[in-house]
């Protein structure tokens, strides 16, 4: 479960003039899926491109164990455009030549009825989605990177979706990395959380490890200055403030009703609190 497959140390990347990821550093393990979250432009996908290998880096390094070869990395764009004027047919027929497959499943396929003879281009979001992770369980991978994906899909596709990904960890124990804005359908299976900002991780914990550190208090009144507000927004005549890190032994101290915080919230007040900062800068 601990054994890593990837160990990133200081990387940088960039186009052009901009830098997108800078100075990141973080390992993945075998067996546990991690969600990497953050505001749009904050280097998600340009991460997850990297570590597919698909992008080279500028600086730092990206190092890979023996049972994370490229062929045994399945990347799943947001984008969905891989094999557009092909056939489904075509498209497994080439993607089993090119890794060395030598039998396909076409379970996902037929539950969602996908055609062989179908153009991969009159192919709907969720039935896309199906095919390209059709394709990489195919290469039996030890680390599934998934990109904005989730949030696209109907409930029955989703549920399809996240099953297979839950399937590979207990059956294989690959590690799965999704990129996520919405976090209600998945709430209790990440094994931990990043988020980015500025190219870095700014978190970097297990879910339990999140809930008990951030606490959310309404009220018509300020805060006391005492208290460390990660981020606020106004509800009508009242405040929400969302406390991190949160300490239980505030509660004595102030008096105040400190509310748990879902999954999704305490991400949100992550992301608000890092383009609060960037207004600020």
């Amino acid at each position: 479960m601990n054994q890593s497959l990837i160990e990133v140390h200081d990387l940088r990347l960039g186009y052009t003039r901009k830098r997108v990821i800078d100075g990141l550093s973080v390992s993945l393990r075998r067996g546990e899926w991690a969600v990497i979250a953050g505001r749009n432009g904050a280097g998600k996908s340009t991460l997850l491109r990297a570590l597919a290998g698909v992008l080279l880096a500028d600086g730092g390094s990206i190092l890979r164990s023996a049972e994370a070869t490229p062929e045994k990395i399945g990347f799943i764009s947001d984008r969905f455009s891989l094999f557009e004027d092909w056939t489904v047919t075509r498209a497994i027929g080439f993607h089993c030549r090119a890794f060395g497959i030598g039998s396909f499943d076409d379970g996902l396929l037929r539950r969602v009825g996908i055609a062989g003879k179908t153009r991969i281009h009159d192919l709907s979001a969720g039935e896309r989605a199906i095919v390209h992770l059709s394709l990489a369980l195919a290469q039996r991978p030890s680390l599934l990177l998934v990109d904005e994906v989730l949030h696209v899909l109907d409930p029955f596709v989703r549920d399809l979706f996240v099953g297979a990904l839950i399937e590979a960890i207990a059956v294989r124990q690959a590690a799965v990395v999704t990129v996520n804005h919405v976090f209600s359908e998945i709430e209790r299976l990440p094994d931990r959380v990043l988020v980015m900002e500025a190219g870095r991780f700014a978190v970097d914990a297990p879910p339990d490890e999140l809930r008990a550190g951030m606490k959310k208090v309404i009220g018509r009144e300020p805060l006391p200055q005492a208290l460390p507000c990660l981020f606020s927004r106004a509800d009508g005549e009242y405040k929400e403030y969302f406390i991190h890190p949160f300490q239980e032994e505030m509660r004595r101290e102030h008096g105040l009703d400190f509310q748990d915080v879902a999954l999704g919230e305490i991400i949100k007040a992550f992301i608000g609190g890092g383009y609060e900062r960037k207004r600020m800068a």
